[in-house]
């Protein structure tokens, strides 16, 4: 049932509009904590190697909330003196009226609690997925449908992105006359890193079957007939659409981050194939993959003038390099508790220095993100937030690489595509803001509990790694 429930929130956080509109997050919410509730004790054990990293999100989780908690108006005037300069440009001032006596770290504490609940999303979501995948008898299951689930929704967004360009899930079109929307997001390069964190343990798992439904010498026949029964077909395909798509986006940011998880999987898994020798069919698959989606979806000339223009260095006022340079201003006067999470758009109403005239828009141009979520972090949420964030980082990464080497089970390439979503989408981030829609702080989530879960022991069962005991195991040969 949990896993059940897993897979649920995966498809709802990508049908609501990928969480895009701010109704969308209480079903969520119920979905997650229903995920979470069912196993109460496995999911919220704050125990052994995982204490580190629980309790930084419950610290993140907790800073978030004090931004938008009333405090004494003298204390915030104290901790973050800014925010007045912001408030009185967004809100209309009280004239004659007693100033209030309380008052919140966040210019707009409404926008900061729906950040908050887009955190708890995503952390209730981790906490599920590696409670059900530590149960064990989960992991392909939820994988071959995270298989059908992107297939679907991908060449569902290549259709609407022909038949009804301006839509969104072929139901509404975005205010923004700027916006390019893309399957269930208003942002591409956010459909891209939904994509991404599919690929990755997709492309994992298609690795594990292969490895575990291998060719036999000599015999051809019974080897193709048992990997055509496999589904190993299947999932090769669902590989191939869902990069292909991905391409498709003409996301630059989202292909760097393909690029990354790639080569994070193939380092994590080199030790593991030294052992596991690739055999020559499936080193020729893949190069027949690669060049089938490099013909089918890869459209040269688009992608060529995308990335020529990544390297010109003509200055733009509406390029990455300027949006950053009006942001480090926030940063700075915002250093201790940030302006809030959620409230990079307020505050750049007063920090803008930009005064672009967009003619596809018929208005100024204002920007409403920061276009790096480090930044953004560091804009709206300062020592407050950033301390906590980097705390997670570091512990996640330490955890994950020790579950990667710990690991000698048959999934193991699942939790390396795992680790190398969250590495793509890591480096993605350097230059996009994916993980404010609820439907990427699903997936991170669930990558998370890929690549974290733990397999529990039963009474009756032996040991789970050679790690785990060192008594001899007697092999009888036949």
């Amino acid at each position: 049932m949990q896993r059940l429930l897993l897979v649920l929130l995966v498809a709802a956080s990508y049908l609501l509009f990928a969480g895009g509109r701010p109704w969308t997050l209480a079903p969520l919410l119920a979905i997650a904590a229903g995920a979470a509730l069912l196993t109460s004790r496995r999911t919220f054990a704050i125990l052994g190697s995982w204490r580190s990293l629980d309790l930084a999100l419950i610290a993140l989780l907790t800073a978030i909330g004090v931004q938008a908690m009333p405090l004494p108006a003298s204390m915030v005037a104290m901790l973050s003196p800014h925010r007045i300069e912001i408030t009185n440009a967004t809100r209309l001032a009280q004239f004659g009226g007693a100033p209030p006596e309380w008052l919140t770290l966040s210019v707009d504490p409404n926008a900061t609690l729906v950040a908050l609940a887009t955190v708890a999303l995503g952390v209730l979501t981790f906490w599920a997925a590696r409670a059900t995948f530590s149960a064990g008898g989960s992991t392909r299951s939820f994988c071959r449908a995270l298989a059908f689930i992107g297939t679907v929704f991908a060449i569902t967004a290549v259709l609407q992105k022909a038949v009804a360009p301006r839509s969104v899930l072929f139901m509404i079109e975005p205010d923004a006359r700027s916006a390019s929307p893309f399957g269930a997001f208003v942002n591409r390069n956010h459909f891209g890193g939904w994509l991404l964190m599919v690929a990755a343990p997709v492309a994992g798992y298609f690795v594990a079957r292969t490895r575990i439904h291998r060719f036999v010498r000599g015999r051809w026949r019974e080897s193709i007939g048992q990997i055509m029964s496999s589904g190993i077909v299947f999932t090769a395909i669902a590989v191939m659409a869902i990069v292909g798509v991905l391409l498709v986006t003409l996301s630059r940011s989202a292909l760097a981050g393909l690029g990354v998880a790639a080569l994070v999987g193939w380092r994590l898994g080199r030790p593991r194939m030294n052992i596991e020798r690739t055999s020559l069919p499936g080193t020729l698959g893949l190069i027949g993959a690669v060049l089938l989606i490099l013909v089918v979806f890869v459209d040269v000339d688009r992608w060529a003038t995308r990335v020529a223009e990544s390297f010109d260095t003509t200055p733009a006022p509406l390029s990455r390099t300027a949006i950053w340079r009006e942001s480090l201003p926030i940063a700075r006067d915002f250093w201790l508790t940030g302006s809030g999470a959620g409230t990079f758009s307020d505050a750049m109403i007063v920090y803008q220095e930009s005064r672009v005239w967009v003619g596809s828009m018929r208005r100024w141009a204002h920007f409403n993100n920061a276009h790096s979520h480090y930044l953004q972090v560091a804009c709206e949420g300062g020592l407050l937030l950033g301390l906590p964030v980097l705390w997670a980082l570091v512990a996640l990464a330490r955890l994950g690489y020790r579950a990667v080497r710990s690991d000698k089970g048959e999934m193991f390439w699942v939790r390396i595509g795992a680790a190398g979503g969250l590495a793509g989408l890591a480096v993605q981030s350097i230059w996009e803001t994916s993980l404010i829609m609820p439907a990427n702080a699903v997936l991170a989530g669930v990558l998370g509990g890929l690549l974290l879960y733990r397999r529990e022991v039963r009474p009756d069962a032996g040991p789970l790694t050679p790690e785990l005991s060192t008594r001899p195991v007697r092999v009888k040969m036949a």
